[in-house]
């Protein structure tokens, strides 16, 4: 009498096996394939459809590495860089990693460390991987530039000297750089003494380098020693007399304070000699005339620039100048007419080679994509 119920039974309990197995092995089956979907859509840029594959990939099979680290991937490509460090910080507590899955992780955690503005934790982990690779260059060139991003001079010194070392290159001019910036935070931090160390070490390794002697030359100005402040200028001028402009104003106003105006005059003169074709030199010169009431030397040398430089509307604009500080009103006026009938030379725009950032000052580093020395 109980043999229906036995036989039911045992029809349940292997349709029951049936249905598992099939369902296990459907799972086993669907893993790759979605595996293998949720890659086809990560090639073709359909990041939110390989998020989804890639969702069920790991919880068809709990075992697929790489499917994890995309999935973190695709979480930091839709602007989720945190939920992203989670899933690639989890993955390092297993075991049975191999050497290169932990590397590819440790990467991925400095990306999503990076995308989620936590740079004190991005470059930890970049640090981690230089001591187990201590030859893997772009987990040194990602330190530096986070070390750029973070402002630490000092630290990213010592890595781009260690790049160039193990990529056998010389990069003295950015390197000064380096200096120049670490010696600008420290003189925002009201370190002048360790400002200015920074900058003499920037000239040293550099001695073309433009902002080291222009800032450490306002160092000294800041500190009251004008006497040293100007031999720094006089330097930088000897240096680069092809960037003497730069430091034109910072020349007149000290030089002035100091009431040295006949060093103003040679100093104007001496580089007129090494670079005679530089044409705000001369209006310079011309304009410090007017200032000091020598007024036919202006003129003469209004005149001369206006003959070398007929085109610069800025040489006809020195000579009205001119005539106005000599109350010759009716020249001044006709001049100015004729200076209105030219084109007004137009203020020079610099861009960044790089990214196209542009700017009327001079820059040596982008504030836009931190390339070194793409203005120039």
């Amino acid at each position: 009498m109980f043999t229906p119920v036995i036989i039911g039974i045992g029809v349940v309990a292997m349709t029951t096996a049936a249905f598992i197995f099939r369902r296990k092995h459907i799972h086993r089956e669907s893993g790759p394939v979605l595996y293998m979907d949720a890659l086809n859509a990560i090639i073709e840029g359909k990041y939110e459809e390989a998020l989804e594959k890639l969702k069920q990939t790991v919880k068809a099979d709990t075992e697929n590495i790489m499917a994890y680290i995309y999935l973190g991937d695709m979480l930091r490509k839709l602007n989720f860089p945190v939920r992203a460090s989670k899933v690639h910080k989890n993955l390092l507590v297993r075991n049975h990693l191999t050497s290169k899955q932990t590397h590819m992780i440790l990467h991925r955690l400095v990306w999503d460390y990076q995308e989620a503005g936590m740079p004190e934790k991005a470059s930890e982990i970049a640090e981690r991987i230089i001591q187990i690779h201590k030859h893997d260059l772009e987990a040194k060139k990602l330190l530096l530039r986070l070390y750029e991003e973070k402002e630490d001079w000092d630290k990213a010194f010592f890595y781009r000297q260690n790049l160039n070392r193990w990529m056998k290159r010389k990069d003295q001019d950015i390197l000064a750089l380096y200096k120049v910036q670490a010696g600008l935070k420290q003189v925002s931090e009201s370190h002048e003494r360790e400002g200015r160390i920074r900058f003499r070490e920037a000239i040293k390794l550099d001695k073309k380098c433009v902002p080291a002697y222009l800032y450490w030359s306002d160092s000294y100005r800041r500190d009251g020693r004008n006497d040293d402040a100007l031999k720094i200028l006089k330097d930088f001028i000897q240096a680069n007399p092809e960037w003497a402009h730069l430091g034109f104003d910072r020349l007149k106003t000290l030089l002035f304070d100091m009431g040295r105006f006949s060093d103003i005059e040679h100093m104007f003169q001496l580089i007129i000699r090494k670079k005679p074709n530089r044409p705000e030199v001369y209006l310079e010169l011309i304009d410090l005339y007017i200032r000091a009431g020598k007024y036919d030397q202006a003129l003469d040398l209004a005149q001369k620039t206006i003959d070398m430089y007929p085109d610069q509307g800025l040489c006809r604009l020195s000579l009205i100048q001119v005539y106005k500080s000599q109350n010759r009103s009716d020249k001044a006026l006709t001049e100015a007419v004729n200076l209105l009938n030219r084109e007004f030379r137009k203020k020079e725009i610099l861009s960044c080679r790089q990214c196209g950032y542009e700017t009327s000052d001079p820059l040596w580093h982008c504030p836009q994509c931190h390339q070194w020395k793409t203005f120039l």
